[in-house]
C-alpha cells in the first residue's frame, strides 16, 4: 500500500534528519569554545595570583635581607666595640705593670744607689782613717827622727 509506504518513508526522513542534527558539531563547538575560554581564564587567575604573590614574596624576602643585614651591622658594631674595650683593657693592663715596673725600677735603683752611696762613704771613711793614720804614722816617725 502507497500510503504506509509514504509515512515509512516520512518516518525514515525524520530520522535522517534528526541524525543528521545531531551530527551538527556547533553545540560541542559552543561547549569546547567555552571549555577554552575557562582553562585561559582560569590559567591567566592562576598566573596574577603567582605574580602577586611573587612579588609579595619578593618583598618579603627583601625585607628579610635588609633586617638580616641591619642585624649583623648592629652585631659588627657590637663586636667592633667589645674588642676596642678589650684592646683598651689589655692597654690599661699594660701600663699599669709598665708603671708597677718603673716603680719597681726606680725602688732597686734608689736601693743600688743608697747602698753604693753608704758603702762608698765607709770606703772614704776607711780611707781617710787610713789616710790620718798614715799622717799620725809619718808624724810619728818624723818625731822619732827629730828626736
Amino acid at each position: 500500500d502507497v500510503s504506509t509506504l509514504v509515512q515509512h518513508m516520512n518516518q525514515i526522513l525524520q530520522d535522517i534528519h534528526a541524525t543528521i542534527t545531531s551530527l551538527d558539531l556547533k553545540v560541542h563547538d559552543e561547549k569546547l569554545d567555552a571549555l577554552e575560554a575557562w582553562r585561559d581564564s582560569a590559567v591567566a587567575e592562576l598566573q596574577e595570583v603567582f605574580q602577586k604573590e611573587s612579588g609579595d614574596l619578593s618583598q618579603k624576602r627583601r625585607a628579610e635581607r635588609d633586617e638580616i643585614t641591619e642585624k649583623r651591622r648592629k652585631e659588627d658594631e657590637e663586636i667592633a666595640a667589645r674588642r676596642q674595650r678589650e684592646d683598651d683593657e689589655l692597654h690599661g693592663r699594660d701600663q699599669r705593670k709598665d708603671a708597677e715596673r718603673m716603680t719597681k725600677l726606680e725602688g732597686a735603683k734608689k736601693s743600688t744607689e743608697d747602698e753604693a752611696d753608704a758603702k762608698m762613704k765607709e770606703v772614704e771613711d776607711e780611707a781617710e782613717r787610713m789616710l790620718q793614720e798614715r799622717n799620725k804614722k809619718l808624724s810619728e816617725l818624723g818625731e822619732k827622727r827629730r828626736v
